[in-house]
């Protein structure tokens, strides 16, 4: 009887929903393949990719609005200020357009710089002398609008980048997703990648 391989006893627990959270789970923590094309979009830590603007851009955000918060820092500002700095930092998405995040230090830095930018201007809308339901559909307006814009920017770029590609978006022959198709066919799971 044949040995199997350390992978293939990683992806065999007891149903079809963990075995496919297991295969894809990959995929998940970097939202990109393994590619050359994307090396610049992903951090390697331990033996997983993780997605710079997830990994970076979302903590740096969580972590400043607690600490601005439990310091009192935004007491000593006028909420206009504090969306001015947060419209500012934010700003540094224009980076991605102008090409410069192809250095992956910029990459990094942007994404503190826009996590710091959200964590302003989220105290700047809740800094307000409004009630705090108004004050929380303004923060859901504004922040929809925004993560609207930033994820369809990434979308539209990471389909750009696919579609320039020798494999131009065929994700069932592209290498970079050679390992979770394999995985896909070898478990008869549903394929989520268009044919």
């Amino acid at each position: 009887m044949k040995k199997e391989s350390i992978i293939e006893r990683r992806y065999q627990p007891k149903s079809n929903f963990i075995l496919y959270f297991k295969v894809l789970k990959p995929l998940m923590l970097s939202h990109h393949p393994k590619c050359e094309n994307f090396s610049n979009h992903t951090l390697r830590i331990g033996r997983n990719n993780l997605c710079i603007g997830c990994f970076i851009g979302y903590p740096t955000a969580l972590i400043e609005i607690v600490i601005l918060g439990c310091l009192n820092i935004v007491i000593a500002f006028d909420p206009f200020i504090l969306i001015t700095w947060g419209m500012i930092l934010m700003g540094s998405f224009i980076l991605s357009p102008l090409h410069l995040t192809a250095f992956k230090i910029v990459k990094i830095a942007q994404k503190f710089f826009i996590g710091s930018g959200a964590a302003f201007l989220f105290w700047g809308i809740f800094s307000f002398d409004n009630p705090l339901i108004i004050n929380f559909l303004i923060f859901l307006a504004v922040f929809s609008v925004l993560l609207a814009l930033l994820n369809g920017y990434h979308v539209y770029g990471f389909l750009k980048t696919c579609k320039q590609c020798e494999y131009s978006s065929n994700w069932k022959t592209c290498p970079g997703f050679k390992e979770f198709m394999y995985y896909l066919n070898d478990h008869d799971l549903p394929n989520i990648f268009p044919d």
